[in-house]
């Protein structure tokens, strides 16, 4: 079951649970009327890893207040 989501796949967001830059894959399931979804970070040179983390986690950098 899809939950429309305000997230884009292929998007890039502030992830608040890692304090880090993800990349939006797909929404992967729903928990509790919350779309989940499939994320992928860097953490090294070439080096990338997924995650599953609920909507709610997602901050669009656009959004994101500049340091400063």
């Amino acid at each position: 079951m899809k939950v429309k989501s305000s997230i884009e796949r292929g998007a890039e967001y502030l992830c608040t649970k890692l304090g880090d830059v993800v990349t939006a894959i797909q929404q992967v399931a729903v928990v509790k009327g919350l779309a989940m979804w499939e994320v992928e970070r860097k953490i090294g040179s070439g080096i990338k890893k997924r995650l599953i983390v609920s909507e709610r986690s997602l901050v669009s950098l656009q959004l994101a207040p500049a340091g400063g």
